[in-house]
């Protein structure tokens, strides 16, 4: 062996470890003064999974040093006491660097890279430990656009039939700012809700036993919040609108339009943050349907065109009160009212079985007037024992109340004579009251133990008055008065554990269910029943940038206020509903095995098994009318596999795209027969962002649902494109964005239920297919940053970073 290029081999690789060895982070942690600050925590985490690297403190000049790193890609925790911890943007740590300098500043919130600024920003997904986030904020597409509109930028979320749903799944609960809405119809509210009030939407697929055990997977809608110094607002105004062809339902071309302008404001002095938003949304939209009633020997032909006019008016006001660095009380109020008027009208063919002859024909007309609102008030009060443990105490008081008056005018009469018409009327008043008390308390044992308690009480009542007028004349026979009462009672405990590379969570949730209810003075309800929640997940860390993580949790469904109601409330003269007072609740239990990469949601799969389940749509025939009721009538199983995957080219363009393969079947037996249904469906869908020259940014996002089953309905392939562009001018401080939603206008549901003598089709569409033109501009003091280091849902924590 050559000696000479021994020892030259062995002297290079000295010098190799060595300067592996030498790799260091350093940097200064300062106050909101500047002044550095002794004995700060500085952590050096993983980028992908924010993995615990290695840690040091600052010396008496506020410097640290994190010696002996290995290269790759990392961020900077930095933390004190009194302060809420800072995270650094990402940085990487090569080789051939002799260090990286991380400075820390409480006020700061730009990124220095090379000594280049930029701003620092939250990607559009975050795979938390226990929820999907996707920041919608900034989205061009978003802006101007409805609550319902900006849920669809949420993966796997689709609406159908003017309904959110997951995977074409209706088993889905909207909360807002972590309160559930209770007793409400949410897509009612959703609709009319300005988007530009929105933060980001959690997805909870998962929920754990500090969640109520009711309903399936949990979409989050957080509310914009600031908690800058001093007087801050946004004010918006947007614009939109198209022009549609309705001549397939008898109808005309007709215009439709949004206005909505909105002020969101904060002021923040010391110990008091006060914040508000108010919003109008004024506008026009339609709902197109036709069907085909195969009855016997006959087919009944419909269409119907139901044009709306509505308000919607909103009011937020949040005050939170800083009595001392461990205490804090608060208050919430929110208000929110619509008024609605609409003109449906609808004709009706009757034609021999073979559709050759024409039997007869009549026109409904449907004239309604709805005004709903809601008042909302929230109080609290957190003690913090130890902020940097996160040791904690809060309480709750919630006070919910929703009014809902819907008159309906039913106007039916035959084509060839439109003197001799039936008249009947549907006036509905409901009344809704909710009362919540909450306690929770957060217990770290250390630093890899966590224990999570707390008890919870809800009250409820609801009060349905309906009468029903045929001629001017009341009809006892379809009136109704029914009022509903619920008192759930429940606790919970919860323990997390970190060993090493795994981290295990599980828990236990006891709830106690009390209903009663009354029609016309006769109990037709009355419940008293406890149940157990369990749930549990693991996460195993592979390294730094892979993770897999497994989750199992038993959750119930309660049957909804009105589907136990036994009234009958009429949709045309040929469709009604009734509720079903006898329903049970349904049992659901989930499992689920996910693959994450860099902390973003990769491969994963789902199973879910629903006993008892609830068929919303149990489809009846009676003479020539069709009705519906819901019914325990099924087990169901539900299998979803997913594939997520990133979108990077370049600087330019990044995003996601994603597919899910889902698997529904249902085994029933009702009206005496054997319902045994399975079908496949694909769902896939994408969102880009581009980065164009001169401050321009593009998004292109969509989705395309194969056909599906959900219930008794068949439910062909639905697809959505949505484009939009925005630019940003006046130092960022303006904002203008123009988008267009379901561009080839597909978002259209056609359906089938072909079930022992039931035999209807239908297709439907909605005002999908709209421009909008927003307009945003910040005022008041946009560059002071809130000093005691305390962070919102909105902030997006930075540092000043340097590699050398």
């Amino acid at each position: 062996m050559n000696l000479n290029r021994y020892y030259f081999t062995l002297i290079v690789t000295l010098v190799v470890v060595s300067a592996y060895s030498q790799l260091m982070v350093k940097g200064i942690i300062r106050d909101e003064n500047g002044n550095p600050i002794p004995f700060a925590s500085a952590s050096l985490i993983a980028a992908g999974d924010s993995l615990l690297i290695k840690g040091s403190l600052t010396d008496d000049h506020g410097v640290y040093k994190i010696e002996n790193v290995s290269p790759g890609q990392y961020r900077l925790l930095a933390s004190f006491l009194g302060y809420t911890s800072i995270t650094s943007d990402i940085f990487e740590l090569k080789a051939s660097n002799q260090f990286a300098t991380v400075d820390i500043n409480f006020i700061n919130k730009g990124v220095v890279l090379d000594e280049t600024v930029i701003t620092a920003k939250r990607p559009f997904l975050e795979q938390k430990s226990d929820r999907l986030v996707v920041n919608v904020a900034s989205s061009a597409v978003a802006a101007g656009g409805t609550a319902m509109e900006i849920l669809q930028k949420v993966p796997g979320v689709v609406v159908t039939q003017d309904r959110v749903t997951l995977g074409g799944s209706q088993n889905l609960q909207i909360w807002i700012d972590g309160k559930p809405s209770l007793y409400t119809d949410m897509n009612a509210v959703l609709r009319d809700m300005p988007g530009d009030q929105i933060e980001k939407i959690e997805l909870i697929t998962q929920p754990g036993a500090q969640f109520d055990a009711a309903g399936g997977p949990i979409l989050n809608i957080v509310l914009k919040r600031n908690a800058d110094l001093g007087f801050k607002g946004t004010a918006a105004m947007t614009l939109g609108g198209f022009r549609v062809d309705q001549s397939d339902v008898n109808g005309d071309t007709e215009d439709y339009y949004r206005i909505n302008p909105s002020v969101n404001a904060t002021y923040r002095n010391g110990k008091i943050n006060l914040s508000g938003n108010t919003s109008y949304n004024q506008g026009t939209y339609f709902s197109a349907f036709i069907v085909d009633r195969y009855i016997n020997k006959e087919v009944y032909k419909g269409k119907n065109l139901e044009d709306n006019s509505y308000n919607f008016k909103n009011i937020r006001i949040g005050a939170d009160y800083f009595a001392t660095d461990k205490a804090t009380v608060g208050l919430v109020l929110r208000y929110w009212g619509r008024d609605g008027i609409g003109d449906g009208f609808n004709k009706t063919l009757v034609y021999n079985q073979s559709e050759t002859e024409l039997f007869n024909s009549f026109i409904t007309e449907n004239h309604s007037d709805s005004k709903r609102s809601g008042l909302y008030g929230s109080t609290y009060y957190k003690y913090e024992f130890d902020r940097k443990s996160g040791r904690t105490f809060n309480v709750d008081f919630d006070y919910n109340r929703f009014n809902t008056r819907n008159i309906n005018n039913l106007t039916i009469y035959h084509d060839d004579r439109s003197t001799n018409r039936s008249y009947s009327t549907q006036d509905v008043d409901q009344p809704v009251n909710i009362y919540v008390a909450k306690a929770d308390y957060k217990h770290p044992v250390d630093s890899s133990f966590r224990v999570e308690t707390g008890i919870k009480s809800s009250f409820a009542s609801v009060d349905n008055d309906l009468n029903f007028y045929r001629n001017n004349i009341r009809s006892d026979r379809e009136s109704n008065v029914f009022l509903y009462k619920e008192n759930i009672n429940a606790a919970y405990v919860n323990l997390s554990k970190k060993l090493g590379k795994i981290e295990l969570n599980g828990g236990l949730r006891a709830e106690q269910t009390v209903i009663s209810g009354e029609s016309l003075d006769s109990v037709v309800l009355d419940r008293n029943y406890a149940q157990l929640f369990p749930s549990a997940s693991a996460l195993y860390r592979f390294n730094s940038h892979m993770a897999v993580q497994s989750s199992y949790s038993r959750r119930v469904n309660r049957p909804g206020f009105q589907q136990q109601n036994p009234f009958t409330y009429f949709i045309d003269s040929l469709t009604y509903t009734r509720g079903n007072p006898t329903l049970r609740p349904e049992i659901i239990n989930t499992a689920q095995l996910n693959l994450t990469y860099d902390g973003q949601p990769f491969i994963g799969i789902s199973y879910y098994k629903t006993d008892d389940v609830i068929i919303e749509n149990a489809p009846r025939l009676e003479g020539t009318r069709t009705f519906t009721t819901a019914e325990n009538l099924a087990n169901q199983k539900r299998v979803e596999i997913q594939l997520n995957f990133p979108i990077k080219l370049g600087k330019v363009i990044e995003g996601f795209g994603g597919n899910q393969a889902i698997y529904n079947s249902y085994n029933a037996t009702y009206q005496g027969l054997k319902y045994e249904e399975s079908r496949w469906h694909w769902l896939a869908y994408w969102q880009i962002n581009a980065n164009l020259p001169k401050g321009f940014k593009m998004e292109f996002g969509g989705f395309y649902l194969t056909k599906f089953l959900e219930e008794f309905l068949t439910i062909d392939n639905i697809s959505g494109v949505n484009i939009g562009i925005s630019k940003s001018f006046a130092d960022k401080k303006g904002r203008v964005a123009l988008s267009f939603n379901d561009v080839f206008y597909r978002q259209n549901s056609n359906a089938t239920i072909d079930f022992s003598d039931v035999r209807v089709s239908f297709y439907q569409r909605n005002f999908t297919r709209q421009l909008r033109l927003t307009a945003s501009y910040q005022f008041g003091n946009t560059k002071m940053k809130n000093l005691n280091g305390r962070s919102s849902a909105s902030e997006s924590e930075s540092s000043r970073v340097k590699v050398d």
